[in-house]
């Protein structure tokens, strides 16, 4: 990620984000898979929109020069959004991604905390419909989820809900063009590890064990 996180984008200019993903592919360009060039972007905390869409496009393009494979993570605010000035994934992208980058990204991603969606979980049809708009606007990117999980680290009060959501988002059968799930849990190192030791670690381990078959292509 090019910005530490989501919230720090609106820190630095283009210019800035510019240098920092040129450093970065300088750097670390042969010991990096996946260049994430944006995080959470259609989130209003990460500045106008505008100067968003020119940072991450900037950054996608240097990553796409490289011959490296980038990714890009919006914000699934289906319901909850921060008001009519934050826009979802699908108007964000119509407005701010231009073409080729849609064309180009290898990787859409989307993260999701219900905690903080008014704790709404989407249905897996509902999913479904999100994720097969999201592979028209983006028709040869790997599709998924890039986080999933709670704001902080998971108490033991929270345990059986820490447990229920794993079970259904990593348990999901979402059939759509290149879905690929993904379901990075935020807090790992806190909620899952020492693994031996951390009852969720055994959940998780379950729920990888049992992912249903892409269904993608």
């Amino acid at each position: 990620m090019l910005a530490t996180q989501s919230s720090d984008m609106i820190r630095y200019t283009l210019q800035q984000y510019h240098n920092r993903a040129a450093q970065y592919l300088s750097a670390l360009g042969s010991k990096i898979d996946i260049w994430e060039v944006g995080n959470e972007v259609n989130g209003n905390w990460t500045g106008n929109y505008s100067d968003v869409g020119s940072k991450i496009y900037d950054a996608w393009r240097q990553v796409h020069a490289a011959r490296k494979r980038g990714a890009l993570t919006l914000w699934y605010d289906a319901g909850c959004g921060n008001g009519p000035s934050e826009l979802d994934p699908i108007a964000f992208t119509s407005q701010y991604v231009p073409t080729d980058m849609r064309n180009g990204i290898d990787y859409l991603l989307v993260s999701y905390y219900e905690t903080q969606c008014n704790n709404v979980r989407p249905s897996a049809a509902t999913l479904t419909t999100f994720f097969n708009e999201l592979h028209t606007l983006y028709p040869n990117a790997k599709l998924g989820f890039g986080e999933i999980g709670f704001p902080h680290p998971v108490t033991s009060n929270k345990l059986g809900a820490a447990q229920s959501m794993i079970n259904y988002y990593y348990g999901l059968s979402i059939s759509a063009p290149r879905y690929i799930g993904g379901y990075f849990w935020w807090h790992y190192y806190e909620d899952m590890l020492p693994y031996k030791t951390k009852p969720l670690w055994r959940t998780l381990n379950a729920a990888f064990a049992s992912l249903p078959l892409s269904r993608g292509k």
